[in-house]
């Protein structure tokens, strides 16, 4: 179906998948910065961007199909799968209370984060706009 086509492209799906992890991302920082007080808390840090480059560039699992109806394994196609991993970092032992959070680095990632679902949000606006309008022309051919 085109329709189907049209919303399920790789572009699109790069975009959500986007805001997805920086929603995500978003959520982390904040509570992180939340606990900052909280004695033995572990900052959360949230990893999207190598599991879509990996897709992308096709280094993941990939599999051949001789049926449509055979599940899609690998390629881009497998950018709706790809979930938001949460990292604990146990590695860093910032303060003699064993919370490893630093305020002024997560207002730095939380500013730096916002700044990126800014410009994910914005380019999928213009997608769909763009599409809006090629359905628009179409209605009046």
């Amino acid at each position: 179906m085109i329709i189907g086509k049209i919303f399920n492209n790789t572009t699109l799906n790069v975009l959500k998948k986007g805001i997805e992890g920086t929603n995500q991302r978003h959520k982390a920082i904040s509570n992180n910065i939340a606990n900052v007080d909280t004695p033995n808390y572990q900052r959360a840090t949230v990893a999207f961007e190598d599991q879509l480059k990996r897709v992308l560039r096709g280094q993941g699992v990939k599999g051949t199909r001789n049926h449509p109806d055979h599940f899609i394994i690998g390629g881009p196609a497998e950018i709706p799968l790809i979930r938001p991993r949460v990292d604990i970092d146990n590695g860093t032992r910032f303060r003699p209370d064993h919370n490893n959070v630093n305020i002024d680095q997560e207002m730095s990632n939380l500013a730096e984060n916002t700044q990126r679902n800014l410009e994910f949000t914005e380019l999928l606006k213009r997608r769909y706009a763009g599409i809006k309008r090629v359905i628009q022309t179409a209605g009046q051919v």
